[in-house]
């Protein structure tokens, strides 16, 4: 196995802490902002410059101009002719030609590109032009598009008068390097027989090629995995990314690492198929290059407390066994008694005829490491020297293990002896899975640790006869024949040409070549498929194909589809991965309808191309449109979307209306709004999402009881939801913000998790909305892009009932302050303003989820006074202690209830959810359907947005309120209490 080319730096694992620990704690900072253009500065010089140049181009202006007055990016079209692809995601590097295709799918020629850019001014270059500024994201010639640096480009093709649009979104180089990666790596060990085998390889690659080193201490998993070099987060990000690619379960851990003092660190949870264990790759990855430590490779709660503390934990996350030590057990060294002991240790002996080597064995704590010691002696019958290697000694659980280097064996009388040969036994059309060895005389038993061979699995050596034995092995690391050298050394026999090279063989079955042809948004079908085939959809589980007959599926968001011919035999191995990546498409905008007229059924639907296709709401089938318009159409609901089109799956279905009514389609303010809707359009998580149990974790040393222990539990995703100011109003508050930051896991509360302060009403805020810096800016854009639309903020005004002081002591008194970290100053400030505050038990339980009580009662702290109206709420028991603030949010309409007059407290609100009540609360109004997905489009995840939520969720996210996360805005995520106490933090003032 290679190992790192680079010699290692000594680290003790003080260091690795204290960097650990700046890079939580925001002493070290990296920006989770990216510009349009890579290059900021010379961008917007360049593209001053050229606006100069082209305000004076008249046919330029008029045609911009006339691009911002469009309804529709496909209301110009021509009916006969349609731009091939209408959106494009391209890493940096990449090409794609862009063409326009008549009815007969022919190449239209004489067409002319263009590029219009909106920030920050609104211009229309020439693909020439643009093609000629530094900076930007894109070139195009002649429609051929390259991607050069991350960012989006809004590309128009025109032919004759009529107009086309596709939209370019080029990832960042260094993400698009690391995906790459983390398929190459996984790819490596996709073929090994079992998940715990996957585990131990990929842990053993990272140590190998990864060096602890504190400059990189922003890189994470692009520093880890392109340059060889990271701090924690690169380790266990690493580790996580690729393990998501072999379909083993696990997540990312923070929490304090307690090796020589407390400091912030980072390691990995994983699941076996007994349960779930951790993993710390960091600390497994020693200075020392040619030793690698299991001391943290799938270890359990009480292991991992010994030198780690305060990680979320969550209650059905069951400790496993069957895989403890596992590591040990694999390479032989794990002995359950002395018998045992003796018979490890003698081999490793013998297997040398040096004075001198490095044993390995993991014994009973029953057992003394005196007894190693002596037991070494009386194999070898002498008084050797022992230095042990204090930095691989594992002494935590069951089991003790240890590492000694011994020097100065007496030498032991020695016998010639040659080795003839070694040969591989299988057939020419076989995998080599067993080579035999071959002496000229008589050789005392050998045992695998007398053969070494690299990047394969030893299982068992048979004897033949006194001089041939056969070494059986698996798992081979690499993935095509090679020639490997083999080496027989064993104490007692000198024994000549001792390495030779032997041919191991690798015989697969051949790759399928299965199609993929989608038939809906998620469905399609595999074809030129046949029996012995398995596929595995993203999550881990195999399905048999049996026959040779097209096989449906549904395919899920962003993940590949993976198709194996299994073996029929041992000496065959399973194929190669052939993988589908179906491609999702971007839905269409701006949509309209034409009323029908006079009892008849002349409606249309406008702004269609021949690639969408609609049904009525209830329909079975699909129509595929034929122009730019669907006529004859009767009254009710219908659906539009982009047509499934081989491996590029439908579009998510736009909802359009005929002769419907408020009125008569029972459309109401809740039907579009906030996470309290439920409506035909905005469904709550009533399905099978709210029947799934609520999930309640609490951040914990394993050893600690919790409340909610016996409570089902569901762990939420990483989230990340941000509430940005521009430097203007930084440099005015010249107040310290803190940034909300990506949790790997954790949860979040409000009201009766201790969050409301109802002591003392604070002041409800003026509701004369106040002119802010940023609404400059907006109303400064509005002015240049004719399809912005702008909204007023209203500033959230909440007085003190503490100083700052007082709170900061309020905060140090609290029992879990020192779970307490990134959003400390933003907790602060929350119990300043006495909208948030710890709990009876004088917990704040940062990493708790929060509910829809809990963030009504924090609405009702701000508000901070009495409802006036009596609301009926069927879920709400009037004695409950979130009874008054349900009152209040629903009378100021921050909250709605559903159609049968529940609230549900109790519910884990998500991020779609907390948009509306944000928007809501600071008076910000929904951008219509058409703006709102034009700025949600950089969002890969913009499909899995709630329908009420994207209107409002725009909005913030054009103001700058929300951000998402590697161009995910996460809707679908939960919130921890942290994360609330940063938004609000963020959202008042």
């Amino acid at each position: 196995m290679s190992k790192k080319i680079n010699k290692r730096k000594a680290i003790v694992e003080s260091k690795k802490g204290i960097y650990c620990t700046l890079l939580a704690t925001g002493l070290l900072l990296q920006t989770c902002s990216y510009p349009v253009f890579a290059d900021t500065g010379s961008s917007i010089s360049n593209l001053g410059s050229i606006y100069a140049l082209n305000t004076s181009q008249s046919d330029l202006q008029i045609l911009n101009d006339r691009i911002g007055k469009l309804e529709a990016p496909t209301q110009a079209e021509d009916e006969n002719i349609v731009i091939n692809e209408h959106s494009l995601n391209l890493d940096v590097g990449d090409e794609f030609q862009l063409k326009l295709l008549d009815s007969d799918g022919t190449d239209v020629n004489n067409v002319e590109w263009f590029v219009r850019v909106r920030v920050p001014q609104d211009i229309l270059y020439t693909a020439e032009s643009f093609s000629r500024l530094n900076g930007v994201s894109i070139s195009i010639n002649d429609g051929l598009v390259k991607a050069k640096v991350q960012g989006n480009a809004e590309i128009w093709a025109k032919k004759g008068d009529a107009l086309y649009k596709c939209v370019v979104n080029v990832e960042k180089e260094k993400d698009s390097l690391v995906e790459k990666k983390v398929e190459e790596i996984a790819d490596k060990f996709r073929h090994l027989s079992s998940d715990v085998d996957k585990l131990m390889a990929v842990h053993d690659y990272l140590i190998d090629n990864i060096e602890y080193s504190n400059e990189h201490i922003v890189s994470y998993a692009y520093g880890a995995l392109i340059e060889g070099k990271a701090v924690c987060q690169g380790y266990s990000q690493s580790f996580q990314k690729i393990i998501d690619k072999l379909n083993i379960e696990g997540r990312t851990l923070k929490g304090w690492s307690t090796a020589v003092k407390p400091e912030f660190h980072q390691w990995n949870r994983v699941k076996l198929d007994d349960g779930w264990y951790f993993i710390d790759v960091t600390w497994d990855d020693l200075p020392e290059r040619e030793y690698k430590s299991y001391k943290h490779f799938l270890i359990n709660s009480e292991t991992l407390g010994k030198n780690h503390k305060d990680w979320v934990s969550y209650n059905d996350e069951v400790d496993g066994t069957k895989y403890t030590y596992y590591a040990y057990k694999k390479q032989g060294v794990f002995a359950n008694n002395r018998e045992e002991l003796e018979q490890i240790l003698r081999n490793q002996i013998n297997s040398t005829n040096l004075p001198y080597l490095t044993i390995r064995v993991a014994i009973p704590n029953s057992i003394s490491d005196s007894e190693i010691i002596s037991t070494v002696k009386s194999i070898t019958g002498g008084n050797p020297s022992f230095n042990e290697l204090n930095r691989v000694r594992d002494t935590f659980g069951t089991h003790q293990f240890y590492s000694y280097e011994v020097s100065n064996i007496p030498a032991k009388l020695s016998k010639d002896v040659s080795l003839l040969e070694i040969k591989p036994t299988n057939n020419v059309n076989e995998t080599t899975t067993s080579v035999m060895l071959t002496f000229d005389e008589d050789i005392d038993d050998l045992t695998v640790n007398d053969i070494k061979i690299d990047d394969v699995n030893k299982t068992a050596v048979n004897k033949i006869d006194n001089k041939t034995y056969e070494l059986t092995f698996k798992d081979m690391m690499f993935q095509s024949s090679k020639t490997v050298p083999v080496e027989v050394s064993k104490r007692g026999f000198n024994i000549a040409n001792s390495i030779q090279n032997v041919d191991i063989n690798i015989v697969k079955e051949q790759k399928p070549n299965a199609i993929f042809k989608a038939t809906g948004d998620r469905e399609g079908r595999l074809e030129n498929v046949e029996r012995g085939m398995r596929y595995d959809l993203g999550d881990g589980i195999w399905h048999d194909i049996n026959s040779s007959d097209p096989v449906n599926i549904t395919t899920k968001f962003h993940e590949p589809i993976m198709i194996i011919k299994q073996s029929t035999t041992d000496s065959i191995l399973h194929s190669d991965v052939q993988k589908i990546l179906p491609i999702e498409t971007v839905s269409p905008l701006g949509i309209k309808t034409v009323d029908s007229v006079g009892n008849k059924n002349n409606g249309k639907i406008l702004y269609v191309n021949r690639k969408m296709e609609y049904k009525k709401k209830d329909a079975q089938n699909w129509t595929s449109c034929i122009g730019k318009e669907v006529t004859g159409l009767s009254e009710g609901e219908y659906l539009v979307r982009y047509k499934p089109d081989g491996l590029k799956l439908a579009s998510q279905a736009e909802e359009v209306k005929i002769n419907v009514t408020p009125e008569n389609n029972n459309s109401n303010e809740s039907n579009n709004g906030n996470g309290g809707s439920s409506s035909p359009n905005a469904p709550e998580q009533s399905s099978e999402e709210q029947n799934k149990p609520n999930p309640k974790p609490d951040s914990q040393k394993p050893s600690q009881p919790s409340e909610e222990q016996n409570k089902p539990s569901q762990k939420p995703q990483d989230s990340k939801l941000d509430s940005q100011k521009t430097p203007e109003e930084q440099k005015e508050s010249q107040k310290p913000k803190q940034k909300e930051e990506k949790l790997s896991s954790g949860a979040s509360g409000g009201g009766g998790g201790g969050s409301s302060s109802p002591s003392k009403p604070v002041q409800k805020p003026a509701q004369t909305p106040t002119k802010t810096v940023t609404q400059e800016k907006v109303q400064e854009k509005s002015q240049i892009s004719q399809s912005y639309q702008e909204t007023s903020t209203k500033e959230i005004e909440v007085s003190d009932i503490m100083t700052v002081k007082e709170a900061e002591m309020t905060l140090n008194n609290l029992k879990d302050t020192k779970q307490i970290t990134w959003s400390k100053q933003a907790v602060i400030k929350v119990i300043q303003k006495g909208i948030m505050s710890g709990d009876t038990n004088g917990n704040f339980m940062p990493k708790k989820s929060v509910t829809r009580a809990e963030v009504a009662q924090v609405i009702a702290n701000i508000i901070g006074k009495k409802a006036q109206t009596k609301i009926e709420v069927s879920d709400v028991d009037n004695n409950k202690w979130y009874a008054k603030a349900v009152q209040i949010v629903l009378e100021n309409k921050i909250f709605t209830q559903d159609e049968k007059g529940n609230f549900r407290p109790e519910s884990k609100i998500i991020r779609a959810e907390l948009f509306v009540v944000i928007a809501k609360l600071k008076d910000i109004k929904p951008l219509d359907n058409t703006r709102a997905k034009e700025v949600l489009s950089k969002y890969t995840d913009l499909g899995s947005i709630p329908s009420w939520a994207i209107g409002y969720a725009s909005a913030l996210v054009e103001k700058g309120i929300v951000s998402g996360e590697d161009n995910k805005i996460n809707a679908n995520d939960m919130l921890t209490r942290e994360q609330l106490a940063t938004i609000f933090d963020n959202a008042i003032e």
